[in-house]
């Protein structure tokens, strides 16, 4: 696995410390996360790089994957500090989405976790193989499950087809050239829309090569009113070719 860019445009330019996506690249152990912190949570910023971190070190999720993630985010904030309009929207509890991608390489396989609405995009060259969890722009429209502090609402990580749901393995032993692109919402979805009005843009993203690029581009797309505004984040990796041979970075 190689990492050919990563990078992030946040909701607004003035306050980039603000920005609520998070990633964590771990190429020598064949590991990346992403995380969408949801806006509306208490402090969805400090869950999501929690979330991408522990993925990373602890790919087999579990249930005391969960609750240890969650008592970790606890230890962070003194609600004796805090006043009872704050304390109540800690008790709500932040969410965030939880996007994982972890290379077999003796297997020629990646497996792919996803929590939510950021998108994994599987790519040979330029030409799209598969998505998930999402295949059409419309499914960004519905309610995704995210994971959250308050540990009443994870029932459905409990749930039995937990991982019929949220997990996928991609088989690339036989790609020519497999890619896997990593978005949040905003951008997968008009990735996704564009594909299915004839207008791919798997090219055009697998073809970014430094922050100022991807930056242009989600502005001109957010002016045109193209693509949601909302933090940004964009992963490309690589993976071996069919010969064993690493990509090149372009």
């Amino acid at each position: 696995m190689k990492v050919l860019f990563a990078g992030q445009v946040p909701k607004d330019s003035s306050f980039p410390d603000a920005n609520e996506d998070a990633f964590v690249l771990a190429t020598d152990i064949g590991r990346v996360a992403v995380s969408d912190g949801a806006s509306e949570s208490f402090d969805s910023k400090t869950w999501a790089h929690l979330l991408t971190a522990r993925f990373v070190r602890h790919p087999e999720l579990s249930a005391s994957w969960l609750t240890d993630a969650v008592a970790d985010y606890l230890v962070q904030f003194d609600l004796a500090q805090m006043s009872w309009s704050k304390q109540a929207a800690f008790d709500r509890g932040s969410f965030a989405t939880l996007l994982g991608i972890e290379e077999f390489r003796d297997h020629g396989t990646v497996d792919v976790l996803g929590v939510g609405d950021s998108l994994a995009v599987l790519l040979d060259g330029v030409d799209f193989v598969d998505s998930f969890p999402y295949l059409r722009a419309e499914e960004f429209q519905q309610r995704p499950e995210l994971f959250s502090t308050n540990s009443t609402l994870n029932t459905f990580f409990s749930s039995p087809d937990f991982f019929s749901r949220h997990h996928k393995t991609w088989c690339i032993k036989d790609s020519t050239a497999p890619i896997v692109l990593c978005m949040t919402d905003a951008l997968g979805e008009w990735a996704l829309r564009h594909a299915q009005e004839g207008r791919p843009v798997w090219q055009m993203l697998a073809g970014i090569e430094d922050v100022p690029s991807l930056e242009a581009l989600v502005l001109q797309e957010r002016l045109t009113k193209s693509m949601r505004i909302d933090d940004t984040t964009l992963v490309r990796l690589s993976f071996a070719t069919a010969d064993g041979n690493d990509l090149p970075n372009s």
